[in-house]
């Protein structure tokens, strides 16, 4: 009974780590951007990153490095060995970016934009220009996402300002399913690997042979 008891505890802890969202989320505004990646409730900035102030200590010249010399390309063989995982891979990736898109969430997605020109007759073939192209845009995104928190505005300055985007963007998706993704494709793409480099070698051996 008691190991029945810490075996489902076990698995109820296994299934919350699950459920946490991890994720990253990003700003621009004012010509500036910024960056932060998402653990649960935690969230760790990671653009810009602070740099630490390093003292200037007299120290020797360093001598010149001497230019580096010329090598040799891949040869005919190596390329070749490139392509075949490639064309391996390649189905693999697609079947990774359709699951990826299927269990990624945007938990928010804001665009604002200005547009303006000092003719106001300017200023409004730009409005209306700016405001198909993020129409059509906005249609797309909410094809292939699903958009928990959405909004997009463009409006026209007809007094002489410029141009100023503002926007944010949060995608997520939880710890178990990125867990999933990685094992499942993960071995998929081990194995494919794996049949390309015995194939290599029988072509190689049998070229020996001959």
């Amino acid at each position: 009974m008691r190991a029945a008891l810490i075996l489902a505890a076990v698995l109820l802890a296994l299934w919350l780590l699950g459920q946490l969202r991890i994720g990253v989320r990003g700003e621009y505004r004012e010509g500036r951007a910024a960056a932060w990646a998402r653990l649960g409730p935690l969230r760790l900035r990671i653009y810009p990153l602070r740099e630490k102030k390093q003292e200037k200590r007299p120290g020797r010249k360093k001598s010149p490095e001497p230019p580096p010399q010329g090598g040799k390309g891949p040869g005919p063989g190596q390329w070749e060995g490139a392509l075949d995982y490639l064309r391996a891979l390649l189905p693999l990736a697609r079947e990774v970016a359709g699951q990826f898109r299927r269990k990624l969430r945007v938990d928010t997605l804001v665009l604002e934009l200005q547009v303006g020109a000092d003719d106001p007759g300017e200023a409004a073939l730009r409005y209306g220009q700016a405001n198909a192209l993020v129409g059509a845009a906005w249609g797309a995104l909410e094809e292939s996402f699903q958009i928990r928190d959405g909004r997009a505005s463009v409006r026209a300055d007809l007094t002489g300002g410029g141009t100023r985007l503002r926007g944010e963007v949060a995608l997520s998706l939880k710890l178990g399913q990125a867990l999933w993704l990685g094992i499942h494709f993960g071995w998929k793409g081990l194995r494919q690997v794996l049949h390309v480099k015995k194939r290599r070698e029988q072509i190689q051996k049998q070229g020996k042979a001959v």
